[in-house]
């Protein structure tokens, strides 16, 4: 039986707006809709003043972001569930700090998908902890960029400049770092391509992303290597090459 949450929407778009209060109305009546607030400082009061157990927040509103309603929430904040009508950095920040966004239109089996994930996090207390984690990673400047990963008792925090190589392990990324040590961390490859950017960072084979700052030298070959600062030999994909190239053109 489904979990009743209570909610509130924040958008500053009349027609999504309607659209979802209309789809949770005629097809998740256990989600009551507690109020809708149109920009940030009118939803920071509302959450105040109604305490929702689940939020459904637009990314861009008006000259706000729904990013600086949770940051004046502090920890007193709800499950989130962020709207947006296209993908951006943030979508890829977000899904790297594992929280549920849904695209406009909102498709229905994705709501439904998102809403049963907060009942489960309702049912079991879980707190919406990895919001910390995506405040600190929104910020798209790379230049002297902290990154905020998750490790078994919390969050570690690591200067972008410190990463030498990102290793795949399947579900898993290793970070091997400038100062020798390595971090295993509960995200994919793919997804620390997204978060690093291809400013700083380079995907040369299927199982590496490696930092261009941390490149010391490139050996000849079919797609050759590179040999890193921290002494890791790295082979190159033949198709990745022509990227290699380009990138070491910038340096």
């Amino acid at each position: 039986m489904p979990t009743a949450l209570t909610a509130l929407i924040v958008d500053d778009e009349e027609s999504p707006r309607k659209m979802l209060s209309a789809l949770l109305q005629r097809r998740h009546p256990e989600v009551n809709v507690l109020g809708i607030a149109t920009d940030v400082p009118s939803g920071i009061d509302l959450v105040r003043h109604t305490s929702p157990q689940v939020l459904f927040l637009d990314i861009e509103l008006k000259d706000k972001t729904g990013f600086d309603l949770l940051r004046a929430l502090g920890e007193r904040r709800p499950h989130v569930i962020f709207t947006t009508a296209h993908e951006s950095y943030a979508i890829k920040a977000i899904r790297f700090s594992a929280l549920d966004y849904l695209l406009k239109p909102i498709d229905p089996a994705e709501l439904a998908e998102a809403i049963g994930k907060v009942e489960q996090a309702v049912r079991t207390t879980d707190k919406p902890v990895m919001v910390d984690m995506l405040l600190k990673n929104i910020d798209r400047s790379m230049g002297d960029r902290v990154i905020a990963l998750p490790v078994s008792d919390g969050l570690e925090l690591v200067h972008v400049n410190e990463i030498v190589v990102c290793e795949s392990d399947s579900n898993y990324t290793t970070l091997h770092l400038r100062d020798e040590k390595r971090l295993v961390i509960s995200r994919t490859l793919k997804e620390f391509e997204d978060l690093l950017g291809e400013q700083e960072f380079i995907r040369v084979h299927n199982s590496y992303l490696i930092s261009r700052k941390h490149i010391k030298k490139y050996i000849k070959g079919e797609g050759g290597e590179v040999i890193m600062s921290n002494g890791m030999n790295i082979a190159v994909a033949r198709r990745k090459k022509p990227e290699l190239m380009l990138a070491l053109d910038r340096l």
